[in-house]
């Protein structure tokens, strides 16, 4: 581990960074809406079956205990520059983003196909 590694993980432990998803929950929803407007309503799911992913991300829809994801599905669904933005929005390591997203991104997808107003 590198000395900027470690200072980014010692960074997050101390903030409690790995832990806090507050700003970055409305982050990812902002995401997957222009996701919507750019790709249409299922532009996530397709992407995610495009990658191979699909049946996984059908299953988050349907159950909101089939979570979480791995770090590689998430860094092959977002892109590193998305990854990058969430950091900068949020004040948190990218490590620290996709650690969070891989075990909340399933939880808001599912949460967004029973909305009742959905997103």
């Amino acid at each position: 581990m590198s000395i900027t590694d470690s200072a980014t993980t010692l960074g997050d432990f101390l903030t409690g960074a790995a832990y806090d998803h507050s700003g970055l929950v409305t982050a990812m929803h902002e995401y997957l809406d222009g996701v919507k407007r750019e790709h249409g309503l299922n532009g996530f799911a397709e992407r995610a079956a495009a990658a191979g992913y699909g049946d996984i991300v059908a299953r988050w829809k349907a159950d909101d205990k089939a979570g979480p994801m791995t770090e590689e599905m998430l860094r092959t669904l977002i892109a590193q520059r998305d990854l990058e933005h969430f950091a900068a929005q949020t004040g948190l390591s990218v490590p620290a983003v996709v650690t969070i997203l891989a075990k909340q991104l399933p939880i808001v997808i599912y949460k967004r196909a029973h909305a009742v107003d959905p997103h």
